[in-house]
């Protein structure tokens, strides 16, 4: 019985050893929402895959603090005449996804919050408004994914 047991071991062992390929790397990764998961080809290191996690994040070529500051500020210049204040809210919050491209331009805009209708305009003057780094995985520059809550003050 005992030398059953150690051989039923010793198979289950080395089958998890030949069962792993060494040749392909899993990244993590988000497809485009429209994208087929059955065929399972962008879950693979290639030229078009979108990361979400990576060594160095997409940002702002002027860093955070300015980029949130300048985005109060377009938002107030640009969108003052379609905010209305409810009586009871103090800040309106969107939550925007994107991609940012390998060349720093930003696409591919998915609305996960917002309740006033604000997001399609708040992500033209990001846009159009601001720069962006790309990210890097492996010391090579990548598109990614980027989730962007936004907070505008409502006076």
């Amino acid at each position: 019985m005992k030398n059953i047991l150690i051989l039923v071991f010793t198979l289950f062992t080395g089958l998890q050893v030949f069962a792993q390929e060494n040749d392909i790397t899993i990244i993590q990764a988000c497809g485009d929402p429209s994208y087929d998961y059955s065929k399972k080809t962008n879950l693979f290191k290639g030229e078009d895959s979108i990361y979400k996690l990576v060594h160095k994040k997409a940002q702002p070529k002027e860093g955070f603090d300015v980029f949130f500051k300048n985005l109060n500020t377009n938002i107030k210049d640009d969108l003052e005449d379609k905010i209305k204040r409810p009586l009871t809210l103090n800040d309106i919050v969107i939550r925007i996804r994107f991609v940012i491209e390998k060349d720093g331009s930003l696409t591919n805009m998915t609305i996960i919050e917002d309740k006033f209708d604000l997001a399609n305009e708040v992500f033209k003057i990001i846009k159009e408004k601001s720069k962006w780094e790309p990210a890097e995985f492996e010391n090579k520059i990548v598109r990614m994914y980027f989730t962007l809550p936004i907070k505008i003050p409502v006076n």
